[in-house]
């Protein structure tokens, strides 16, 4: 009997560097690579006031917009709030605005628990809600959590239900609340994060403060010197700036850099640049109990912010070409009407619809009334950030019978609050009959996942294989099927390697990343070629583990320049505790521990609440022989998080080593299987633990749970098979047997322990 360890606790797959060969450490050489300046194409930003010399009425637009308050200095005109010694208590927290001559000023509470006086160094934002940055000594800047709610004028905190303490991993200090890495990048043109490792410094700057022309137009500075020059635009495509007019992918795709809840994939994007290129978005994700909020519904309805990009792609009217100035005014960034008009310029009359969609007849509520605007029913809103709406572009059909299945929100309901789901599911039937169409977006895939339900893998693939799917739902399918081991999930993840869709062949890489070296060599190294960044250097990630006696010289030379854009995905990011993670795992996996264990460090050094480091750490600690310590931090990353599952799970595995200390083991992983309900690892070695312990029905019990969960795992049914067997109890083990030579069913020995126990149960 031994206990299963995982390799790594916590791959952070956007985040993961191979050190090069070397004296100097991993550590040391990654802190002194920065980014290729002449990435940012610093000499061809212009900046809007030139372009206002010939686009004045564009640029009168454009500063009624948000995208031109996005960032500001604090004065008069651009602080919204009161700052006349104005007084916002929360948790006990007594926080005061005040104003010393020109400067805007906060007193707070600091990272040390004490109250500390901090200038507002620029304003962010301008409706319904206004935020406020603080410049720190390194460099940094951070967001203050009171913010001015500009309807109502007055303060309120972000966090209002809970007490948001210096230790908190969100207190507004710390790396969560950091401007550099979490907001500025959408809030300024032509950002640059500069993070010095060694001084622990930043000097961030952008081409503008703002959101400003080239954001959207890109590098303007050949279009105004031809401009200038009168010399034509002969030859020049789009008169030298981007075509994001071109279709509607290359619109949303420029837009979806901000408007896009993504993982960052390489620096230094431009305008029509593939979006893929350097940003990954998230999809409707698997999900599981240990989440705190999901990003998606099951059905794809948005959950927790996602910032429009995501829920667009899963339309109808984005695959039928809709592009975002369709909708919106592309300079002020407003509707082009707030009535029903905005959609019946398009949804005009039919032969199945001859009174239109404007009228009881379609939507059966009384004209001029909320229930009659199109928006509500089709674009139901959520509010986030406390106060700030933000409709679904998912642009879907109501579906209260979704809510009765599903438990997935409805617009009817967010309306008609006094009924319930199947009410409204009843009324949806009166009016429009008893059929429902096709939902491409398989809600129902997802929910069985969710819940563990056992036809989940079959819907999955169900999913994947429907061409009628959006990529982004497929994608999900394709990362749920992670969990599952069977040959039917791997062929389909190889066959989604040559899918159209970029999204889909990264979730298909990720599938097969445990795959054995030979298997995942032959796999991925054809996707080292394709032309979509995200994709190859996610191959590339997943092959830096592989020994390179395996790579032919061409294919290592392949290999070797996608590594180099792969590098610039975590070196730009040092400042990330995450970044500093991924080497770790990575050093690990090329047997340096010594640098795995810097790279830790380092990463809490960044930011001392950030558990998934200490994790690492204790484990490399534990195999190094160093196990008091590997207790101290596991016990430290206990407190931080006490209801992380992954937290317990180690340190149970810890303390199994220790045949004394096997109580204390088993009171971790049973805390681990309460909080970590879907891994099926963790019931597994707590079934090893009861087993070693005695405790034979708990063990039975626990392996079975495992099985569940991963029934074509046949570590598991070996197991309980043979705690059965030891125990005599043949008849018992027989079901459990026979599902072995399922599973395996070249496996000569299992074959000959089946008909052992059969033999055993007639001779009884």
């Amino acid at each position: 009997m031994r206990f299963t360890y995982p390799l790594a606790i916590f791959l952070a797959s956007l985040l993961f560097f191979s050190c090069g060969e070397s004296n100097e450490s991993s550590s040391d050489k990654a802190s002194k690579i920065s980014v290729d300046q002449n990435i940012y194409k610093l000499d061809q930003y212009v900046g809007a006031e030139t372009c206002a010399e010939c686009h004045q009425e564009s640029h009168e637009k454009w500063m009624e917009s948000h995208h031109y308050h996005a960032m500001e200095l604090p004065n008069q005109q651009t602080v919204r709030a009161d700052f006349n010694n104005s007084i916002f208590e929360n948790y006990g927290i007594t926080t005061r605005f005040f104003r010393e001559d020109e400067k805007y000023l906060v007193e707070t509470e600091n990272q040390s628990g004490e109250m500390e006086v901090f200038e507002v160094a620029y304003t962010f934002g301008w409706e319904p809600l206004q935020q406020y940055l603080v410049k720190f000594p390194d460099g940094r800047m951070q967001v203050l959590p009171t913010c001015w709610d500009v309807d109502k004028k007055e303060w309120y905190h972000l966090y209002p239900d809970e007490r948001i303490a210096p230790d908190d991993p969100l207190f507004w200090t710390r790396s969560m609340q950091n401007w550099d890495h979490m907001c500025a990048d959408c809030h300024s043109t032509n950002l640059r994060k500069e993070f010095d490792d060694s001084s622990q410094t930043f000097s961030t700057s952008y081409s503008e403060m703002n959101v400003a022309c080239e954001s959207c137009h890109g590098p303007g500075h050949q279009h105004v010197e031809l401009a200038r020059a009168n010399q034509g635009w002969d030859g020049l495509t789009h008169f030298g700036l981007a075509d994001v007019n071109s279709s509607n992918v290359a619109q949303i795709e420029s837009c979806a850099k901000c408007h896009a809840r993504r993982g960052f994939v390489h620096p230094g994007h431009h305008a029509n640049d593939s979006f893929l290129d350097h940003f990954l978005p998230e999809v409707v994700q698997p999900w599981s109990p240990d989440m705190q909020v999901p990003t998606y519904h099951v059905d794809g309805q948005i959950d927790d912010e996602v910032y429009v990009y995501g829920s667009y792609v899963q339309s109808k009217m984005f695959h039928k070409g809709i592009r975002c100035v369709d909708c919106h005014d592309p300079h002020t960034v407003k509707l082009h009407t707030y009535t029903n008009q905005l959609c019946t310029r398009c949804h005009v009359p039919n032969e199945d619809n001859p009174t239109g969609f404007d009228s009881p007849d379609h939507h059966f509520h009384e004209v001029g009334t909320k229930g009659a605007q199109c928006v509500e029913c089709h674009m139901p809103h959520k509010t986030y950030m406390g106060i700030d709406d933000r409709r679904d572009h998912s642009i879907r059909i109501p579906r209260p019978d979704h809510s009765v299945k599903f438990g997935t929100p409805n617009a009817c309901n967010q309306c008609h609050t006094d009924k319930d789901a199947k009410w409204a599911a009843d009324a949806v039937v009166k009016f429009k009959g008893p059929d429902r169409p096709k939902d491409v977006r398989h809600p129902e895939a997802f929910h069985a996942f969710r819940n563990g339900k056992p036809e989940a893998e079959s819907l999955l693939l169900e999913t994947c294989r429907d061409p009628e799917s959006p990529a982004f739902t497929r994608a999900g399918a394709m990362l749920a099927l992670r969990q599952f081991i069977s040959k039917a999930s791997y062929d389909e993840a190889r066959r989604n390697l040559d899918a159209n869709d970029s999204v889909v062949r990264v979730a298909a890489i990720s599938k097969l990343e445990d795959l054995p070296d030979d298997e995942a060599h032959r796999d991925l190294v054809p996707m080292l070629e394709d032309p979509t960044r995200t994709v190859r250097t996610e191959a590339a990630r997943i092959l830096a583990r592989v020994p390179e006696a395996l790579f032919s010289p061409e294919d290592l030379e392949t290999f070797t320049k996608v590594f180099e854009e792969l590098k610039l995905r975590y070196t730009s990011n040092l400042d990330r505790p995450e970044s500093h993670l991924s080497l770790g795992i990575l050093a690990e996996n090329r047997n340096q521990p010594a640098d795995a264990e810097k790279h830790y460090r380092k990463a809490v050094r960044r930011e001392s609440t950030y558990v998934p480091a200490r994790m690492n750490l204790a484990t490399l600690l534990s195999r190094r022989g160093h196990s008091k310590e590997a207790e101290e931090v596991l016990r430290e990353a206990a407190e931080l998080q006490p209801t992380w599952g992954q937290v317990h799970y180690s340190l149970g595995l810890l303390l199994a080593e220790d045949r004394n200390r096997l109580p204390e083991a088993i009171r971790s992983l049973e805390r681990a299987s309460a909080y970590w309900r879907d891994n099926p690892r963790v019931f597994n070695n707590l079934a090893i633990a009861y087993w070693q312990s005695d405790k034979i029905d708990d063990a039975i019990s626990a392996f079975l749970q495992a099985i569940d969960l991963q029934p074509d795992n046949p570590e598991f049914t070996q197991n309980v098979v043979q705690l059965l067997v030891q125990r005599g109890r043949w008849r018992d083990a027989l079901p459990h047997a026979r599902r072995m030579v399922q599973l395996l069913p070249e496996n000569l020995q299992v074959k000959a322990f089946l008909a052992q126990i059969e033999e055993n149960i007639k001779n009884e």
